[in-house]
Parts: structure tokens; C-alpha cells; sequence
């Protein structure tokens, strides 16, 4: 986007990563590899540069809703001769996921402004959104209490013991090591799980650890100048 006085429709918001990658194929396997389909387009290797907000624009090429960027190919969203055509080094948007159904489970109107774009950025995007709403996505957290605990291949049923593993557990979740089980059912489509908090945010742990970006979807330096949105 130009600046920040925009508006677009919530049924055309997508969530996605901003790849560079040297070579793009046509998935032909017989079930699906992670979110990729039989028939679909993925990359072979890449580096990720950041989640963008974005919607397609006429040519089907991505069009950042937060920042000033160049419209990049959408893998399965563009068309795929232009992106089998791409050389090495390419930016592409992979894993693209449309947030129609969650926006309006929300209660987000058609109509979006740059106002509710950040709104959203903030709410969805946290890194743990999907986790803390687990059940709407078709999990359940385990909690320490459900938990059966051994010690030298015997389960604990000492209450001193069990009490102070309980104790070790819960404080291992609140670090971020968390644990879900799959349920029979979702309120809404279950990819949103594999996509939101992956997307998301870095807490400063990972961030260190794994020398990544806390803001999920700040430009990266390889893209060139990219501006944030102006006011008119």
C-alpha cells in the first residue's frame, strides 16, 4: 500500500511468508507435505525473511498492508508459470493462508481500515494466539495435572513426589514448552493452527536463541528500502 488511508475487504486478507529461494517445483507427491498439496507449487530451499499482511492485486501479486514493499509472487495464489519462470534469489510469499473465516468469527465488518489491519496484526499474531485459543482450532492443552509421572520406569503416586513433578511441569509450560492433544472437532478451519503462531511474533528467549526478529513481520534488510505506510 501507498499509505495508510486504505480500505479493503476482509474476505481477501492473507497471512504469509516472504521467502528468497533459488529454485520453486511442482509438488507431485500423493498426500499433502506440511500445507502443500499434490499438484501445488513450493520451494525446494529458502531463507525466510518475515510474515507479511497482505491482499492480491491485480496481477495477483502480494500488496503489503503494513508497509511500503514490492508486490512479490504469491506461490498458488499467482499465476504458476510466472513463478516456475523465477530464477534464483527470487522473493516469493509461501504457505499464503486466507483469514476470511477467522476475521468474521471475530466479528471483524467487510470493510477494513489501516486501523483494523494493526488491530489484527496485534491480536493474531502475538506467537501465541493459537495456543492460548487452542480449542477453537481443534486441540486441547495438556495440563500437569493430567499427567502420569515415572520415576526409574514406576509411576509417582507418592503425593510429596507427585505434588513437586506437578510443580516442575507447570513451570516448564509457562517457559514455553507446552503440549496439545488433538480433539474430534474445530469452530474453525484447523490450518489456522499450523499458521498463526508460526507466523507470529518471537519472544525474546527464541529471539536470542534462534537469532531471530521479535516482529514477525518487519522488513528484512535484503529487500531493499522498505518503508513504513504514510498517513496520506
Amino acid at each position: 500500500m501507498e499509505n495508510k488511508k486504505y480500505k479493503v475487504n476482509r474476505d481477501n486478507i492473507y497471512v504469509g511468508e516472504v521467502v528468497r529461494t533459488d529454485r520453486i517445483y511442482r509438488y507431485e507427491g500423493d498426500t499433502d507435505f506440511f500445507r502443500t498439496k499434490p499438484g501445488q507449487l513450493d520451494t525446494e530451499s529458502w531463507f525466510s525473511y518475515r510474515s507479511m499482511l497482505f491482499i492480491p492485486n491485480e496481477e495477483k501479486l502480494s500488496n503489503d498492508l503494513l508497509y511500503q514493499s514490492p508486490s512479490y509472487p504469491i506461490l498458488n495464489i499467482t499465476d504458476d508459470e510466472t513463478c516456475l519462470s523465477l530464477g534464483e534469489k527470487s522473493i516469493v510469499i509461501k504457505d499464503a493462508c486466507n483469514l476470511a473465516a477467522l476475521l468474521e468469527y471475530f466479528g471483524y465488518s467487510k470493510d477494513l481500515t489501516f486501523e483494523d489491519i494493526m488491530r489484527i496484526r496485534k491480536t493474531f499474531f502475538t506467537g501465541r494466539f493459537a495456543m492460548d485459543n487452542c480449542e477453537l482450532f481443534g486441540w486441547k492443552e495438556s495440563k500437569p495435572e493430567d499427567y502420569t509421572y515415572y520415576k526409574n520406569g514406576v509411576e509417582v503416586t507418592d503425593p510429596k513426589e507427585l505434588k513437586r513433578r506437578i510443580a516442575q511441569e507447570r513451570r516448564s509450560q509457562q517457559a514455553g514448552h507446552r503440549s496439545f492433544t488433538g480433539v474430534s472437532e474445530s469452530v474453525l478451519p484447523r490450518e489456522y493452527w499450523d499458521v498463526l503462531d508460526k507466523m507470529g511474533d518471537n519472544n525474546l528467549m527464541h529471539a536470542i536463541e534462534w537469532h531471530e526478529k521479535m516482529n514477525a513481520f518487519a522488513p528484512h534488510k535484503q529487500e531493499g528500502p522498505v518503508k513504513k505506510l504514510t498517513r496520506f
